[in-house]
């Protein structure tokens, strides 16, 4: 079947929206126990399109220039939408992406425009009876400068032989998955070293934000971005006040002098007004809106020695009620990346109070494949202390059973009895990166 305009295109998909995959898979494609999501897509294809299957690097509608993509989404408790995990696009040749420029690159070549069918994903459900729901049209050049951006810096990886190091905390809307079976590796063209298969991808983050923004009904032309990555954007705020104590930038920025008693977090004050409270950043720049980003302050010693804890995100019993690989937490590790601003807190071999803390750099930190993997014990050992109700499962840093972890808990405050609590999910834990493990990140990031 051809679509003369992408108009006739659209009033033809209309037709999809309340069916089942089951009803327009003509062929038989989903029948069996196949768990091979792909298996939907070819359905929509060649069952509702009339299209033959095929593995062509042009668009699926080709003349439109449009690439035809099926995703999920969950419904939350509130009722509403949020894609089910990132798109993928096409996988990436490591030999070839060295060679190719952005705009004539075989990434934009297929999905310049992308035609998203949405069906809703109920666990327990069989692929053949998930429903359609929504449909809607993605324009890439919408956000090409970052895409460019974040295209570039994964080609540039490449040709620098690093392949095996990447991680989808590198970029920003456009990711650099891993795709292929469980260990599956391929050769790199400037190192010996394999490095894992991956695919092009919209992150997560962001592919939620294109889906909330279609419900809502905003529409927008080329995005206005003025600096494209949040650690540039975080750079470019505090860079004049490199060298000054955190007492002097926060009296120079908002008039107060709290020498006479020094709030805890003064570190994170600072920040704020330098660079937006967290809830505030999506407003005071798109990037943010659409991106997994952390921003931490912590002091240092000799440069990358934490010393205080690198704690972070609140933890929630519901958060680990699936297996590690369908899990929030396992994409969450994949595409965030962390922007640590340093804080020196040592000067000649003495320790400087806090408030007296030199503001030093920002370090962007993200998690290569072994990490990520490494972290699914952690996570294993959470979820079986909430399912067997044991707290000796619970992975604290002070604990044996944390042994040689990277990731371990903590607790929010020095409050008694927190970990015996724990059961009560009153939120008082949170995840910690072990002291070692952020020293030797920092270093890596100080190498770059």
């Amino acid at each position: 079947m051809i679509f003369e305009t992408e108009g006739m295109l659209l009033e033809y998909t209309e037709g999809i929206v309340g069916r089942t995959f089951r009803e327009i898979d003509k062929t038989g494609i989903l029948e069996g126990k196949n768990s091979d999501k792909g298996r939907l897509g070819k359905a929509v294809e060649e069952g509702f399109y009339g299209y033959e299957l095929n593995s062509n690097p042009e668009a699926d509608f080709d003349n439109l220039g449009i690439e035809l993509k099926v995703s999920g989404f969950n419904r939350l408790k509130d009722g509403s939408w949020s894609a089910k995990e990132r798109l993928s696009l096409s996988m990436i040749n490591y030999n070839e992406i060295i060679h190719e420029e952005f705009e004539f690159s075989k990434l934009i070549a297929k999905n310049k425009k992308i035609l998203i069918i949405w069906y809703e994903y109920v666990k327990g459900v069989e692929y053949a009876d998930f429903v359609i729901r929504d449909y809607q049209i993605y324009d890439m050049t919408k956000d090409e400068k970052i895409i460019e951006n974040d295209f570039n810096t994964i080609k540039q990886k490449v040709i620098e032989g690093e392949a095996h190091k990447l991680s989808e905390g590198d970029s920003v809307i456009l990711g650099a998955a891993t795709k292929g079976q469980k260990g599956q590796k391929a050769g790199q063209p400037n190192s010996h070293v394999l490095a894992p298969t991956r695919a092009f991808s919209l992150k997560n983050s962001f592919f939620r934000g294109i889906l909330r923004d279609h419900l809502k009904g905003v529409t927008y032309h080329h995005r206005n971005l003025e600096f494209v990555t949040p650690e540039s954007y975080v750079w470019n705020r505090i860079t004049r006040f490199r060298g000054m104590s955190q007492l002097e930038i926060l009296e120079s920025l908002t008039g107060r002098d709290v020498s006479e008693k020094v709030p805890k977090q003064i570190g994170k004050m600072v920040s704020d007004a330098l660079i937006g409270k967290d809830k505030d950043l999506a407003d005071r720049h798109e990037v943010f809106s659409k991106s997994t980003y952390m921003i931490k302050n912590i002091p240092v010693k000799n440069g990358t020695i934490p010393m205080e804890k690198a704690t972070f995100s609140t933890l929630k019993f519901e958060d680990f009620s699936t297996d590690w690989e369908e899990s929030e937490w396992k994409t969450f590790f994949e595409e965030v990346t962390f922007l640590y601003i340093t804080w020196v807190g040592q000067k000649d071999g003495v320790k400087l109070k806090n408030g007296e803390r030199l503001l030093d750099r920002v370090y962007k930190i993200t998690f290569t494949e072994d990490e990520v993997e490494s972290f699914r014990k952690t996570y294993d050992l959470i979820k079986k202390a909430i399912e067997q109700r044991d707290i000796s499962f619970l992975p604290k840093s002070s604990s044996e059973i944390s042994n040689g972890l990277d990731l371990v808990i903590s607790t929010k405050s020095n409050k008694g009895g927190v970990y015996e609590r724990f059961f009560e999910d009153k939120k008082e834990n949170c995840f910690m990166l072990n002291k070692d493990f952020i020293k030797r990140k920092l270093e890596d990031a100080t190498r770059e």
